[in-house]
């Protein structure tokens, strides 16, 4: 069985609906999405946007078609075509879509740490790089207070999530 992957256009924002039609009918497809961080009210949410927009990859062997089964899915125009002739995708650029999806969605999801009040971190990065200071509270999604001891003081101040790490204990 010689599996191949190709490309289904879809209807606007409709992606998602033709994947869930297309996994009921059994054939295997990939939508890739990343995550991003918006505004949204004046809040800051996490949302998950289309990597290409309208666009869906579909699994399926050529030889025993199922492109009318697709052609005909509720979500999907047509399948992505040079003159009449449908094209398919490497494999190995699909794999590496799904490997990109999975590191950028790893990197910009939700930056909490899981870190609790009086934990030890370190700074990484910036003009306090390499200082010590304890975990005070989450400050938004992407920031934390830290207490940081400083000319024989202890301060507060914010960093963000990317810039600590959890010291061992």
């Amino acid at each position: 069985m010689s599996e191949q992957w190709f490309v289904a256009y879809c209807k606007s924002r409709e992606e998602l609906r033709a994947q869930q039609n297309l996994h009921n009918q059994g054939i295997h497809s990939f939508f890739p999405k990343i995550r991003k961080n918006k505004i949204i009210r004046g809040k800051k949410t996490v949302i998950e946007e289309a990597l290409f927009p309208s666009y869906l990859f579909i699994l399926t062997d050529k030889e025993n078609s199922a492109f009318p089964k697709i052609r005909s899915t509720r979500g999907v125009n047509d399948l992505v075509k040079f003159g009449n002739k449908i094209i398919s995708v490497p494999e190995t650029l699909i794999e590496n879509l799904e490997k990109l999806c999975y590191s950028i969605n790893d990197l910009n999801a939700d930056n909490k740490v899981d870190l609790k009040k009086g934990d030890k971190v370190e700074i990484l990065n910036g003009s306090f790089q390499g200082l010590t200071a304890i975990f005070k509270e989450q400050d938004g999604l992407e920031r934390s207070m830290l207490f940081l001891q400083l000319l024989n003081q202890e301060n507060t101040v914010s960093f963000s999530n990317n810039d600590i790490r959890k010291l061992e204990s």
